[in-house]
């Protein structure tokens, strides 16, 4: 009998260490967002194993650069476009933070506004930079036709699942499962644990365009649900339209921070855009100077001052290099008309 109170009282006490291992989470060191996404760590990883999707993706850089290089040229306006969206929803619980059907269309509607430059800080940009600030005609919109042509809302509800911004084969067969067409809809997956190692504080991860990618059900925007706009402060709320922003294929602005000595370069170099200029990430609004001295951009919303409140713009040259993502094959077809027909958006 002592011997089955021992191993009761140790089994209760390891069962105490692993709720407080876990609540620690949410307290001190835990509980605070990280603006920190891996998009660039993950990419790089993919093209180190994929040296086809590497070259691939370099020669969209040249298609990308010459069509930025005509539209510079011509009084040509972006092209409008709207993309039907799908959120698969994992568990109930983001840290005490609900995710229902009303939080996912506010959200949405966020990212909407901060893209066309309807967020209530556009008018108070920095001075510095308002001549570059730029709007994009992208609208996200939720899929109204599932894949087999049924009635959906767009938002899909699944058993409690983590470590989707992950590459761990089980997570990626998941993925697997559950993904809509990649080539029809963009696929957002709401979790908690976003790399399956108990930090539950990571904001969100994406991936730029790539066909194997598309083809493979595995193209992605994974975000943490407890940082949906109504879920957390409404600026670092942004931070979901910073991973739309990867998923259109733009860089993080403090790219490779001041490793390339000569600007002349910044079509190729960086981030890949010129009047986003070579800088080290910044996370607070404090005005900072970049590489060259200059004023550090701390509100674009490609940057890493989501958590310090300053997300307010993106740039000319990015809205250029958005739209030249459009034309990639693993984004052209999911804008067409005869796709938002398909999916229900029109």
């Amino acid at each position: 009998m002592k011997k089955i109170l021992f191993y009761s009282v140790l089994a209760l006490m390891a069962l105490s260490c692993e709720q407080e291992k876990a609540s620690s989470n949410l307290e001190a060191g835990n509980d605070q967002p990280s603006g920190k996404c891996l998009s660039d760590e993950m990419m790089t990883q993919y093209y180190a194993k994929n040296p086809v999707a590497l070259a691939q993706m370099q020669s969209f850089d040249v298609f990308t650069q010459n069509r930025i290089k005509r539209l510079s040229t011509s009084k040509a306006l972006a092209g409008s476009y709207a993309i039907p969206v799908v959120f698969h929803v994992y568990g109930t619980d983001f840290a005490g933070k609900t995710v229902n059907d009303q939080t996912i269309i506010t959200a949405l509607q966020k990212v909407n506004d901060d893209f066309h430059g309807l967020n209530p800080d556009y008018g108070s940009v920095d001075p510095f930079f308002q001549a570059i600030r730029s709007t994009f005609n992208v609208t996200f919109k939720l899929a109204q036709k599932d894949p087999n042509g049924n009635p959906t809302t767009g938002i899909i509800y699944h058993p409690n699942a983590k470590g989707f911004g992950g590459t761990k084969p089980t997570a990626i067969k998941a993925i697997q499962a559950d993904a809509w067409d990649n080539y029809k809809y963009c696929n957002v997956y709401i979790q908690l644990d976003l790399y399956a190692n108990n930090q539950l504080n990571n904001s969100g991860v994406a991936w730029y365009p790539d066909k194997a990618m598309s083809d493979s059900k595995i193209a992605r925007i994974v975000y943490n649900g407890r940082y949906l706009y109504g879920n957390t402060d409404p600026e670092f709320a942004s931070t979901l339209s910073h991973e739309f922003g990867h998923w259109l294929n733009l860089i993080h602005s403090f790219q490779d921070g001041c490793s390339v000595g000569n600007e002349s370069l910044c079509s190729t170099t960086g981030d890949k855009v010129c009047d986003t200029p070579q800088a080290t990430s910044a996370d607070n609004c404090s005005t900072q100077t970049n590489c060259a001295a200059k004023r550090v951009n701390v509100e674009n919303y490609m940057g890493y001052a989501g958590a310090g409140g300053c997300y307010k713009m993106f740039t000319v040259g990015q809205s250029n290099r958005m739209d030249a993502a459009m034309q990639h094959v693993a984004r052209q077809t999911i804008w067409q008309s005869s796709n938002l027909t398909v999916t229900g958006i029109q």
